[in-house]
């Protein structure tokens, strides 16, 4: 099959550097594509190199380089200007659906998001956990019963630490239904479930989080291997 004739090598551009590339054979994607994955153990400073064989032949302009840095998951490398941040990230000035999640909180009164939250949604079925990152540091409070599952949060913020204060609802039900244009109005809490008439702020779930961080090391399906193994 294609999956057997195609090659993938990856290594540090420079011979300086030396950092372990896991390379695992191509996907094949059954429509005439094929997905390479790898994972990077080590950063790089100069880039990467990455040759595309097919038998021993480079297929298209292979090879490709990467320019660098190219940092791997764990590194401890903060760009301190947020401009060069987000130019290097591609963001756009807005995002859709983060616009249209919080278009009920036209304000956020951290004070009293600090004052209400642990009072209204902290009972004994809570399982809102406060996080505050600073520094780069993370620091959370479990508000109520059921927060284990917590586990999955702390990898996902552990992967994105900034200078943030948050609540999380770590439950399998939506906490906030008040209306924008009630009195008080409703607060925002980040969760990973919601409803047509909750104003919880909703992302991908913890399973859809947790093999995306976990690609090519703990974990066998993700949103990318998946797609190697549909009819």
């Amino acid at each position: 099959s294609g999956r057997t004739q195609f090659k993938v090598v990856i290594k540090a551009l420079s011979p300086k550097e030396v950092t372990r590339i896991y390379t695992p054979r191509p996907l094949d994607r059954n429509d005439g594509t094929f997905l390479m994955r790898y994972r990077m153990y080590g950063s790089v400073r100069k880039g990467l190199k990455i040759e595309i064989l097919y038998g021993d032949q480079h297929v298209a302009q292979s090879p490709y380089i990467l320019k660098g840095p190219v940092y791997h998951e764990y590194c401890d490398c903060p760009e301190e200007d947020p401009e060069i941040w987000q130019n290097v990230m591609s963001c756009p000035f807005q995002e859709a659906q983060i616009t249209k999640d919080f278009i009920s909180f036209p304000t956020i009164d951290l004070q009293r998001m600090l004052k209400e939250i642990p009072t209204k949604f902290s009972q004994t079925r809570g399982a809102i956990v406060h996080y505050t990152i600073l520094d780069n540091h993370i620091y959370r409070r479990s508000l109520g019963k059921y927060t284990d599952f917590k586990m999955f949060s702390d990898e996902m913020f552990l992967s994105l630490a900034r200078k943030v204060s948050f609540y999380l609802n770590v439950g399998d039900w939506p906490v906030e239904y008040r209306k924008a244009n009630d009195t008080p109005g409703p607060i925002p809490v980040i969760s990973w479930c919601g409803s047509m008439d909750s104003r919880d702020v909703v992302l991908p779930t913890y399973d859809v989080t947790h093999s995306t961080l976990e690609t090519l090391r703990g974990v066998t399906n993700d949103l990318l291997s998946i797609q190697g193994n549909t009819g």
